[in-house]
């Protein structure tokens, strides 16, 4: 295959019987230029203060004599956000925020556009929008986290029938004129002049005076130009406001219903240099005006605001392009006349990322949790995991190793993963020591290692707050292992091996007896950060366990022998000091319901005492905790199943469906909560605290895991990654009358549903083509497999324990049951 080429392709499949499936629609992909073919320079317009963003142009006659022009593509990076247009068309309507952040100081992504519909026979027109977005992020952190002023490079070719290429790039012949955004910041908001548009601006036909040429960029340049294979960050759902009423002030309130990241949509007809802003938040103060604190005020120094002057002429439709916010409520003001609920709408912004699963119970309770957890992660993907979609926007690796499980439960995410850790890799490739970090982190720990390649606690970006610390930067080992896991891409082991090799080792470096002291401990319980009751040497020393666990299964997949014989020798050493160190043999415990979780899924509890380190967990909820949770974000994803599958399936439930002071329902019955925030509002004490953070963190959504794994009993197998082998485990078919669902893998689609009718279990499942299952069943059970007793088949054994015997169930349809 050539670079710059395009390609059909197209597929159909040989059963076990050789019967062909019939050919798949034809899929189309093409492949962008090499670095030899890229023809173009960086350009820039003159920058002042306070100038308005720029229009970008470029007239070209693609006029040949016998031959017709067959393909036009695009190549497009506008350093920070760019909008394309052709022929006056805006090329792809809904694309914003593009391409994707990344550590520019390395590379940056182009977008690629398929324009040959919209040639015309002679003249034709390039135009560009160009924003600010992260490149040229100045206003918060400080004017050390900018780039430099806006850059753009584009590339055009055309093919022609006779093979020929016509090539337009950006160089000195482009021109630029202010436009109509006076303002733009990621954070902070834009503001756009109508009243500046300049009519047929994109089209040839236009002539225009007073147009400059393009300069050539200076400063910091992107090393290389990579194509943007992560999914666009497009605008998707249009929600109307449920609720409009007005303040003291005069200005008003719109109510959406639910926290949401995206942006307004304003349709309006008001008189000319009407100027309407739009300030954003999450949470209301008594007297029923916004509160804008959850949003990050305090750090950021700015209130999420948009400001839109009318040009007058008609009514006016708009949506900013170079911003998002996170909010459920608008505060509208400047208006010449009361505002109708029909005058804003919201359209939600995130990373197109394909939806793969789906779940569903006979519990309402249940099912809000699930739909909460992928409202908060949906206002959490915007090129990378984000924290919060307001006051930071940054991607942690603490929170994004933690969301990893869940979020690829439900949406497809392999090329995001990838790509968030091509941002680590590129962000730790040189070790930063100065003054800014040391002034933020004043301990030695985080500036121990002299050599690069070590994490930073976010990526990507300038904003980096210091070297990962133990718990956070384990993300360099556990994301590469479950992309392979999650979608059997070898690559990712292939790729980053050595950096997880790196961080196994440098965190090895700091323990003292294979015991961790460094960290930031089990993040945001109940009572805040301050309430911590897991052992910050303990969940620390416990990941590196984990680390090292998975960087031994690796090197076996990778067959460095060598490697694997290393590091399963530090791998037991390591669990043999932490048994000693931290496990009460007596009471059967490490102390603390994260402790007691993270212990029993990483295997860190000693053989044939599974059973009493969950009943601990029980017991700690019952004496201490009101019959419910207490845990950060690392017990959380845990403690579900550390009940569930170690004898306490009832005590799970009860805890997930509690109503009342201490339960998930409280965050909707006392805290209006339709988001997670940073601190779960699970009673009047958590509320209090939490009113004080960000409302929608996806980090605490990390219990959606267990709704798949042990409602439906889906989950991926170690020995046949890329869910070649699943195991189908359903634990809770005893306390709700149905759940369903279903998971799309890289071989088709998995599901499984299962209802109590009469006394006895009907479960269904699918096991793709290409893929088998591991299937528990009951013992001592009268079990039914497509009408036929489990006794007079031959389906091998695999496993068994005190409650199920695992069957290897091959492809197909099965329908069992259970009595």
């Amino acid at each position: 295959m050539k670079a710059g080429k395009g390609y059909w392709w197209r597929v159909r499949i040989w059963d076990a019987n050789n019967n062909e499936t019939l050919w798949s629609e034809p899929a189309y992909f093409s492949l962008g230029p090499d670095s030899s073919q890229w023809k173009g320079k960086w350009i820039t317009s003159e920058w002042k203060d306070k100038s308005p963003l720029p229009y970008f142009r470029k007239i070209f006659n693609i006029s040949k004599i016998n031959a017709q022009p067959v393909r036009a593509v695009i190549y497009l990076s506008g350093l920070g956000c760019s909008d394309l247009f052709f022929n006056g068309n805006r090329v792809d309507s809904t694309r914003v925020l593009d391409p994707a952040q990344t550590n520019y100081e390395h590379y940056a992504f182009y977008s690629t556009f398929d324009v040959t519909s919209l040639l015309k026979k002679e003249n034709n027109c390039i135009g560009v929008m160009l924003g600010n977005g992260w490149y040229n992020q100045d206003l918060v952190w400080g004017p050390n986290f900018s780039y430099g002023k806006p850059i753009l490079y584009a590339q055009l070719d055309i093919t022609y029938s006779d093979g020929s290429v016509l090539t337009v790039a950006t160089d000195e012949s482009w021109e630029w004129a202010p436009g109509p955004i006076l303002s733009s910041n990621i954070y902070a908001g834009e503001v756009y002049d109508a009243n500046k548009e300049i009519e047929g601006w994109a089209e040839a036909e236009t002539v225009f005076d007073g147009w400059k040429h393009a300069c050539i960029a200076s400063g910091i340049i992107p090393k290389r130009l990579d194509p943007q294979l992560v999914e666009p960050i497009r605008m998707q759902e249009t929600i109307k406001p449920v609720k409009l009423w007005q303040t003291p002030s005069g200005s008003w309130i719109f109510d959406f219903g639910v926290n949401v990241a995206g942006i307004p949509l304003l349709e309006v007809e008001q008189p000319q240099g009407t100027r309407l802003k739009m300030r954003m938040g999450e949470l209301l103060n008594p007297d029923r005006t916004i509160d804008f604190s959850t949003t990050g005020v305090a750090a950021t120094g700015v209130i999420q605001t948009d400001e839109y002057i009318c040009a007058g002429k008609r009514k006016e439709r708009w949506t900013p392009r170079f911003t998002y916010h996170g909010f459920r409520y608008i505060e509208l003001s400047g208006m010449k006349d009361n505002p109708e609920l029909s005058w804003l709408k919201v359209v939600t912004v995130y990373t197109d990322v394909e939806k793969c699963g789906s779940f569903e119970c006979s519990d309402s309770t249940i099912n809000r949790l699930h739909k909460m957890a992928i409202r908060t992660m949906l206002s959490n993907i915007h090129g990378l995991p984000t924290d919060c979609p307001h006051r930071e926007r940054c991607g942690w690796l603490g929170d994004a190793h933690a969301v990893f499980p869940f979020e690829n439960y439900n949406y497809s995410m392999n090329n995001f993963w990838m790509k968030y850790m091509e941002d680590i890799s590129s962000s730790s490739s040189v070790f930063l020591r100065n003054t800014l970090y040391q002034k933020l982190y004043n301990s030695e720990f985080y500036f121990a290692d002299k050599q690069s390649g070590i994490p930073f606690m976010i990526s990507p970006g300038r904003r980096l707050c210091g070297v990962a610390s133990p718990d956070w930067g384990t993300a360099v080992v556990q994301i590469p292992w479950n992309i392979y896991i999650y979608y059997g891409n070898k690559e990712a082991l292939d790729i980053y091996y050595d950096k997880m090799k790196l961080w196994v080792n440098h965190v090895a470096n700091l323990a003292e007896n294979h015991i961790v002291p460094y960290g930031l401990g089990d993040w945001c319980p109940p009572g805040g950060n301050s309430n911590i009751d897991c052992p910050i040497p303990l969940s620390s020393t416990a990941f590196h366990y984990h680390d090292v666990d998975l960087l031994t299964q690796s090197a076996v997949v990778l067959g460095k022998v060598n490697d694997a014989i290393r590091y399963t020798t530090l791998r037991d050493s390591i669990k043999t000091a932490f048994i000693e160190k931290f496990y009460d043999k007596e009471s059967h415990t490490y102390g603390s319901q994260t402790a007691n979780s993270m212990a029993l899924d990483y295997g860190l509890v000693p053989v044939g005492e599974e059973n009493a380190v969950s009943d601990a967990i029980a017991y700690n909820m019952k004496e201490q905790h009101n019959n419910f949770f207490h845990t950060g974000i690392f017990g959380l994803g845990n403690i579900g199943k550390a009940l569930s599958r170690y004898g306490n399936p009832q005590i799970a439930w009860n805890a997930f469906t509690k109503k009342g002071e201490y339960s998930f329902s409280w965050m909707w019955e006392k805290a209006d909560a339709t988001t997670l925030w940073e601190i779960l509002p699970t009673s009047t004490a958590s509320m209090s605290v939490g009113m004080k953070a960000s409302l929608n963190h996806p980090m605490q959504a990390i219990y959606d895991v267990w709704f798949y794994e042990d409602i439906l009993g889906i989950r991926p197998d170690v020995s046949g990654p890329g869910f070649k082998i699943i195991r189908f485990n359903p634990t809770m078919t005893s306390y709700m009358e149905w759940a369903k669902g279903s998971v799309e893998s890289p071989y088709g689609t998995i599901s499984s549903s299962w209802r109590n009718e009469q006394g006895k279990l009907n479960w269904k499942i699918r096991i793709p083509a290409n893929s088998s299952g591991l299937v528990a069943l009951p013992a001592n059970k009268k079990i039914i497999v497509n009408n036929m007793r489990l006794s007079s088949l031959s389906y091998p054994v695999v496993e068994e324990s005190e409650n199920y015997v695992w069957y290897h169930f091959p492809s197909g349809l099965y329908n069992m049951i259970i009595e």
